[in-house]
């Protein structure tokens, strides 16, 4: 009953075959942890974004001890996207159906929200490097 667009937040590692086949607009999940799982699903990820649907690719942690350098954040989603390339998906169409977000929804941490606001100062930065990698105008 809702309308469009409908999307979904997941922070954990649900039957993702049973989620992209579902009548939904933008999957947002935490690729950060869940990334190797979720790469083995390339049948269902494509026919999710040939459908039109938007993936919400969550790689930057936003727990207070996880945060790592933006150079590790950029190789591991550029080694997901790799293996779904493998995998048959077009790579150019891929990251054109892709944004960046924080990985979880962790909105307190023990030192408050300055971890969560260096995230999302992350996903940023992360965002325009990787627009910048792929020749995508901004």
């Amino acid at each position: 009953m809702i309308e469009r667009p409908r999307g979904v937040h997941l922070c954990g590692n649900p039957d993702w075959d049973f989620l992209l086949g579902m009548d939904i607009d933008i999957l947002s999940l935490d690729v950060y942890l869940n990334g190797e799982i979720f790469s083995a699903y390339a049948r269902s990820i494509k026919k999710f974004l040939d459908r039109g649907s938007t993936l919400v690719w969550g790689m930057v942690p936003t727990n207070f001890d996880e945060l790592e350098n933006m150079d590790s954040l950029e190789a591991r989603l550029v080694q997901i996207w790799d293996i779904l390339a493998k995998k048959g998906i077009d790579k150019d169409f891929l990251i054109s159906r892709s944004l960046i977000s924080p990985a979880t929804c962790c909105l307190v941490n023990p030192d408050g929200v300055k971890t969560v606001e260096k995230a999302f100062k992350v996903v940023k930065e992360l965002s325009l490097r990787l627009r910048k990698k792929y020749g995508i105008e901004m």
